[in-house]
């Protein structure tokens, strides 16, 4: 099955039905629901999700939000651990390292999806965007 790392953006698109990026993330969503594909988030998404969506959205649907990541999204710890590498990353963005090395932390991962790949400089990983990663996979499908 192919294991796929979420970027925060991907998530918040979803949640806040934000247009016109809400698209892409929902067929994202509907692939793992479908077991399609397995889907990992760091735990630094659901607070950043929560809050965001709770200004945007109110408490009770930024509650149901994280509910609903709970079911469909593994969670990828942030400890000491990647806290020391993402300090050690070069990369200038902290949030970003800290999202780059959760990402590392799964063994099989194949790709990060976010809606911005320019933040994640990797050689590691594969770095898509929603469309990039949907046309991928859904020619993959076809082949």
């Amino acid at each position: 099955m192919i294991q796929i790392f979420l970027d925060t953006n991907v998530l918040f698109d979803f949640f806040a039905e934000r247009q016109p990026f809400d698209k892409e993330a929902e067929e994202i969503m509907e692939l793992a629901y479908e077991k399609q594909i397995e889907l990992y988030c760091s735990a630094i998404s659901y607070t950043t999700v929560f809050y965001l969506l709770s200004k945007l959205k109110g408490k009770a649907k930024a509650f149901q939000a994280i509910k609903d990541m709970r079911e469909l999204i593994e969670t990828v710890g942030v400890d000491s651990s990647v806290i020391d590498k993402a300090l050690d990353n070069t990369h200038p963005d902290f949030e970003d390292a800290i999202q780059l090395e959760c990402a590392y932390a799964v063994k099989h991962i194949q790709t990060i999806v976010t809606r911005s790949p320019k933040h994640f400089k990797t050689k590691q990983l594969l770095v898509q965007t929603p469309k990039e990663f949907l046309d991928t996979f859904n020619q993959t499908i076809h082949e």
